[in-house]
């Protein structure tokens, strides 16, 4: 039998010493922590005077290894949360990075570079919007002929085929009127 002279302290003087609460301590005590640190005289608890801040528990036998970090994903990235913003900010931190690792005649060549570039686009769009557009000899659904009077209603090509009939006007919304029966 252990003596009883070193269990001393109340619960509350316990629990201070392990700097927790005496409402944590009774859970711990449920729980089967701290079994042999106390001992029960006449319905009141008395603990011993315990040195470590917690009671010693055996940890689980599997090991602690670091989660895998996704890095690098920045231009094919399939995450919904993968914002457009995110993006712009991932390329603007690699441009940085850049800017610190490429010396500085190349960083002075890049505006001009990118100039280039943009001229280059711009050329391409204004050739693709020159080139003619070609009338289909047939959409497979209306016959597009001077017998049918609205040709472009159901033609998918009649916006191009006959813009004038696609000029916007200034009526507005057609006002629902509701009826009455009586």
């Amino acid at each position: 039998m252990q003596d009883t002279n070193e269990f001393r302290l109340t619960r509350k003087q316990f629990a201070d010493t392990q700097g927790i609460s005496v409402d944590l301590l009774k859970k711990r005590q449920k729980k089967g922590m701290y079994e042999n640190v106390y001992i029960v005289k006449d319905g009141k608890y008395f603990f011993k005077p315990c040195k470590t801040g917690r009671p010693i528990t055996v940890g689980s036998p599997g090991k602690n290894s670091p989660r895998k970090r996704n890095r690098g994903n920045h231009f094919n990235s399939k995450n919904p949360r993968y914002t457009n913003q995110l993006k712009q900010h991932n390329e603007l931190k690699m441009l940085a990075k850049l800017k610190h690792s490429v010396d500085n005649e190349v960083q002075n060549l890049l505006p001009e570079a990118v100039e280039l570039a943009k001229q280059k686009k711009r050329e391409r769009l204004q050739q693709s919007l020159d080139t003619p557009i070609k009338k289909p000899y047939t959409n497979g659904i209306v016959k597009v002929s001077p017998s049918n009077p609205y040709p472009f209603s159901l033609n998918p090509y009649s916006h191009r085929l006959y813009p004038e009939n696609f000029k916007a006007t200034n009526r507005g919304k057609a006002k629902k009127t509701i009826k009455y029966y009586w």
